[in-house]
């Protein structure tokens, strides 16, 4: 062979081993690529999992913590590292680490659990946490669960209050005497107090139906109090109107209505009915009970004033409708403070 045919071929295998070199080059930097890619990733799903401000966490099936996220043991008031090999258990009330087995089982029997969790702080405060965790499976390892929650014991507490404002303030509403209706803004009745249902009874249903104004003629639905109040977002108060009883006379009754108006809203969403039992203010005083020479028969029970044609009405009720005296109701100091003694009120 030739010194230029082996020349020939020693450039031959040069350019295939440059081409070679080319290509390893680029499978170099497209894996350097891939794994800056992956490692940037990696980096970013730590540093959520890190700054989440939930609770992100991971454990063993005997319950025994592999991980703890910063952020989650921080809100409890420990490092990271007080809970990595500790058991869940230990960090969980004692009213309901009784319950932590049933968990354990329901993980390997369902793989996954949701729930609340009832943990406690470093300082010693129960705090509630809904959580929902699930199995995970790898081909090469243990079998362990990623557990996920966020804290919701200020949700719960704020709740808790407004059940409880909420169930007081139900409570004094239940025992005013007056009738008290809430109705939406459609007119459909979507609650009402024993008194209404005392004071109207079968009418209760079908209120305003019928109606009459003071002076006896008919009064439009429309020009009603609740009416005008979900119409115009004014308060009518104390408008006197017949309410229709079958096969007796018209019940009259005082009315005042109150639109309701949620927060950053101008338009009623409903309206509050309160009434109260009254005379028609049309009918004149009648004369034999002026010449009682200011002897008026009183309950001496229930203090309702007995009239010329022997029914009985609230005191506050025949004087007003007897003289032009005007009443407002209100609470003495000693009857204010056995209704807060009572349903617990604030002063």
């Amino acid at each position: 062979m030739s010194d230029r045919q082996n020349e020939h071929e020693l450039l031959g295998d040069l350019r295939k081993m440059s081409e070679r070199l080319a290509a390893l080059e680029r499978l170099t930097a497209a894996h350097q690529r891939e794994y800056e890619r992956l490692r940037d990733r990696a980096e970013l799903y730590r540093q959520l999992v890190e700054n989440s401000q939930g609770l992100v966490c991971s454990h063993d099936l005997e319950g025994n913590l592999l991980y703890v996220s910063p952020a989650s043991a921080w809100e409890l008031g420990y490092a990271p590292e007080d809970g990595v090999g500790r058991n869940l258990r230990e960090f969980l009330a004692p009213s309901v680490r009784v319950f932590f087995g049933a968990y354990l089982d329901r993980i390997r029997e369902k793989e996954a659990d949701r729930g609340v969790l009832r943990l406690v702080s470093r300082d010693g405060q129960e705090r509630l946490w809904a959580y929902r965790n699930a199995l995970v499976r790898p081909p090469d390892r243990e079998p362990y669960v990623i557990g996920h929650a966020v804290d919701i014991t200020d949700r719960i507490q704020i709740e808790a209050r407004l059940r409880e404002g909420e169930e007081r303030h139900r409570a004094v509403i239940d025992a005013l005497e007056e009738g008290v209706i809430l109705e939406s803004a459609d007119g459909s009745l979507s609650g009402w107090n024993p008194s209404a249902e005392r004071i109207l009874g079968a009418s209760l249903t079908v209120f305003g139906v019928g109606a009459l104004r003071a002076d006896g003629t008919p009064f439009p639905r429309d020009e009603q109090p609740d009416a005008v109040a979900l119409r115009t977002g004014q308060a009518p108060l104390r408008v006197v109107m017949g309410v229709l009883r079958p096969g007796a006379d018209p019940l009259w009754i005082s009315v005042s209505a109150r639109p309701l108006f949620r927060s950053g809203e101008t338009t009623p969403h409903g309206v509050v009915l309160s009434f109260a039992e009254t005379v028609r203010p049309a009918r004149p005083a009648p004369g034999p009970d002026k010449a009682r020479a200011g002897l008026l028969p009183i309950c001496a029970s229930c203090k309702k004033i007995q009239g010329h044609d022997g029914e009985w009405w609230p005191v506050e009720v025949y004087l007003r409708e007897h003289s032009d005296i005007t009443f407002s109701h209100d609470l003495c100091a000693d009857c204010a403070r056995h209704v807060r003694a009572r349903f617990h009120l604030l002063e």
